[in-house]
């Protein structure tokens, strides 16, 4: 029984409170003090501030492992969304130290946290005249125009300093290794081994970008998941597979067996997937070869959009010259048309309703009309500003679409797969994860209320820059990030994720 002379500091009355680990699913009420989930009681609480949530869902918040957009606009967008966590995971970053240093000090919205990134410590190493790493997306995203990185085979000595680089991220606290393979698809078994090797010495896992996106053989997709397994099984690391309904296009029903297989088998394995049928990435990066694009990924020239202007391309002849002008520029791909095939909705859902997959966006930061990344702190943002909708409404387009229109999962398995299933999958070498993706007594107060009857997304391809709508409060450990549908722009209570430091 609730203790009724105790007053909290924040009082959630009456709200259908669910928690995806133990099953609840009752109407009570949430008494927060301190940050922390206190007491969950059907008795009456008193707060300094109380909120009747009657009719609304009251959930831990979501956690996204795959967010590139680590900037203030970009989570508070995705505040809107339902996100109280957001981790960059596939990429990573480094240097890492600097990354939790430059978070910290510019204050952040939603909680933050990076893995050590490969694909950094393989462009100092191998692109030396590039200079010294920057911890921001845009120091890898605008150097795809050098091939040396991307294209070729590590030379011993530059395999030790990629090595050296890497591990000191992972002293510094990085989760895990990111590992952009697709973009560096010069790198060959023996670096990949010895990354492999180096995450199952510190007990963290790699999370992959296959080196093939493509359905066509040699060099498969399928080949890479394959091959990916081999790694898992030869040092025991946990491995992570990276938004598995793009990188598997049309070939879904293949590689969930897979991964099923590889799981049964013993397997440390888990993978994620976005809620879109559409990719997007640098326009230059590997997997956009347009010599054979086409067919590799069974699309079309139209299927291909440039985000700083959303121009939709209509020949070869104008992607190449616009990938030649500005390979740093971002580009959407539509690879399934899920919302007018019932085939391709299929295959979408064979990724994002795997069993203990986590739900993630892969969102890339808000882009100016030059093409430049956005991170200024106005709010609302600037007009103009463009990016793939997965940006603003990928978690209440999975609530909309999957819950209420289609009914396919209830709002218990949805809740789980946006929030516990992320925290499930890092939380043995990040162990404050603990504390998150659960709405229990004890808990960090990472808390979001919605109504289930109106909650949707409104970010379109066409105009990606539309807050989703029927979050009704987003608490940050224990703060009030958006109240009664507002954001308080002044508010930064996110916290660092991060993997024990050590010498």
């Amino acid at each position: 029984m609730a203790n009724q002379n105790k007053q909290y500091d924040i009082v959630l009355k009456n709200g259908r409170v669910i928690d995806p680990e133990t099953y609840f699913d009752r109407v009570c009420n949430v008494g927060i003090t301190d940050g922390k989930v206190v007491t969950i009681s059907e008795d009456p609480l008193s707060g300094k501030e109380e909120k009747d949530v009657t009719g609304m869902i009251v959930s831990p918040g979501f956690i996204d492992l795959h967010a590139h957009g680590q900037n203030i606009a970009s989570n508070r967008v995705q505040a809107f969304d339902g996100l109280t966590t957001t981790l960059e995971l596939e990429a990573g970053i480094l240097p890492i130290g600097e990354f939790y240093d430059n978070c910290a000090k510019e204050g952040r919205p939603l909680n933050y946290g990076a893995a050590a990134g490969w694909a950094w410590a393989r462009l100092e190493s191998m692109n030396p005249e590039k200079g010294k790493m920057v911890p921001n997306i845009a120091w890898t995203f605008g150097s795809f125009g050098l091939k040396e990185w991307t294209e070729n085979i590590s030379s011993e000595k530059e395999r030790e300093q990629i090595l050296e680089l890497t591990e000191q991220g992972l002293k510094e606290g990085g989760i895990g290794i990111g590992v952009l393979h697709a973009y560096c698809p010069g790198a060959a078994t023996k670096e990949l081994l010895a990354l492999w090797r180096l995450a199952a010495k510190y007990g963290r896992p790699t999370y992959t970008h296959l080196q093939n996106v493509s359905m066509v053989e040699p060099k498969s997709g399928t080949e890479s998941l394959v091959e990916l397994m081999g790694l898992a099984a030869a040092t025991g690391a946990h491995t992570h597979i990276c938004h598995l309904n793009s990188v598997s296009l049309h070939d879904a029903k293949q590689n969930t067996d897979i991964l099923k297989r590889a799981q049964a088998a013993g397997l440390k394995v888990t993978t994620e997937a976005y809620v879109y049928g559409a990719g997007c990435s640098a326009i230059a990066a590997a997997e956009f070869d347009p010599k054979d694009v086409e067919e590799r990924m069974g699309i079309t020239w139209s299927d291909l959009t440039l985000v700083k202007n959303m121009h939709d391309f209509s020949s070869k002849e104008e992607f190449v010259k616009a990938r030649e002008t500005n390979p740093g520029d971002a580009v959407i791909v539509h690879f399934l048309r899920e919302d007018d095939n019932p085939q391709d909705e299929a295959m979408l859902d064979m990724t994002v309703m795997f069993p203990g997959a986590s739900i993630c966006t892969d969102s890339i930061p808000w882009t100016d009309a030059s093409g430049a990344f956005y991170e200024g702190s106005q709010w609302p943002l600037p007009e103009g500003l463009n990016s793939h909708p997965r940006a603003a409404g990928n978690y209440c387009r999975f609530l909309r679409k999957w819950v209420r229109e289609r009914g396919v999962m209830s709002w218990m398995d949805a809740i789980r797969q946006a929030s516990l299933n992320s925290a499930l999958i890092i939380e043995d070498c990040a162990p404050g994860m603990k504390k998150k993706g659960r709405l229990q007594e004890g808990m960090d107060a990472d808390i979001i209320v919605f109504d289930p009857e109106t909650v949707t997304d409104t970010a379109t391809f066409a105009e990606p820059l539309q807050l989703s709508k029927g979050m009704h409060h987003v608490i940050v450990n224990g703060t009030f990030l958006i109240k009664d549908e507002k954001l308080d722009a002044e508010a930064f209570p996110g916290q660092a994720v991060r993997s024990p430091i050590s010498n």
